[in-house]
Formats: C-alpha cells, sequence, structure tokens
C-alpha cells in the first residue's frame, strides 16, 4: 500500500507492506476479550524517527534540587516538569519501591491521559551517566560509561 506522509511539509510517498500490515495485527493489545487494532502509519518512516526522538533532550541541562534527598543537581529535566527528578544516588537506591507508582489501566480513559499521570508520578534520572560508579567526574555528560573528566 503506498501512502503519503502526513507531515503537511514532507508529503514523501512511503510503502505499508502486507509484513508491515501483519506486525500491526500481530501487536494490537486485546484488553478484556476486545482487540484494540494499531493502525497503519500516516507518516513517514523518517518523520516517525523525528517524532520518536523529539522528546529527548541531552543538551539543555538546569540546575535543580532532587526531589528525594534535596541536594542540589545538573539535570536534563526542567524544574518546571511535574514529575519528581532524582540525582543517580538516589535513583540507583534501593530504599524506594519503583512499583508504588503503579496505576490500573483504565480502558474507559484515553490510553494517553493514563500514560501522561504514570509519567507524571514516577521518578526520572536527573542526568543518564554512570557518573561516580564507572565514570569519574563526567555528571554533565549524558548517556555515558566508563569516561574520565568529560563535559
Amino acid at each position: 500500500m503506498q501512502k503519503t506522509c502526513a507531515n503537511g511539509w514532507c508529503k514523501a510517498s512511503f510503502e505499508i507492506t502486507d509484513a508491515d500490515l501483519e506486525f500491526y495485527e500481530k501487536v494490537s493489545p486485546v484488553i478484556g476479550e476486545k482487540k484494540y487494532p494499531v493502525p497503519p502509519p500516516t507518516q513517514c518512516p523518517e518523520c516517525r524517527r523525528q517524532r520518536k526522538l523529539a522528546w529527548r533532550n541531552e543538551r539543555t541541562l538546569y540546575p535543580r534540587p532532587c526531589d528525594r534527598c534535596g541536594k542540589s543537581i545538573i539535570s536534563v529535566h526542567s524544574p518546571e516538569n511535574s514529575y519528581p527528578v532524582y540525582c543517580n544516588p538516589c535513583w540507583r537506591d534501593e530504599a524506594w519501591d519503583p512499583l508504588q507508582y503503579g496505576i490500573a489501566y483504565d480502558p474507559q480513559r484515553s490510553f494517553f491521559e493514563q500514560r501522561k499521570e504514570l509519567c507524571n508520578r514516577v521518578p526520572q534520572r536527573a542526568m543518564v551517566n554512570d557518573d561516580g560508579v564507572r565514570s569519574e567526574n563526567c555528571e554533565y555528560c549524558f548517556d555515558v560509561a566508563y569516561a574520565k573528566d568529560c563535559y
């Protein structure tokens, strides 16, 4: 099936194969014996990739307190966000139970509203790095491991 990208600025042509349609059928969730079909994409692969990566912030850093211990930290999460943010030692600490943040799925409500509620409850890591574990002096680096003196 040939489709045109739904993005107003793109309009690229792309193909949805029978294998793609079989995959969407296979991953369509069944909740309470009712199947919720996953629709085929309306955007081309490149626009979907850009949309998937748009949420990532790797370059803007914010000073803020850790919502668990209160220590001043550097984070990729803005202080205006409503979810809690933990420094790396607090996030790794086994004293808090991540399962306490779970919520029951309600098929009568929008999945995305419920996902947003869940995301606003679950603590996020200030920076995804291993500073102080296997890396040294790398608190400003995002997504690094086994590094030394990196900024």
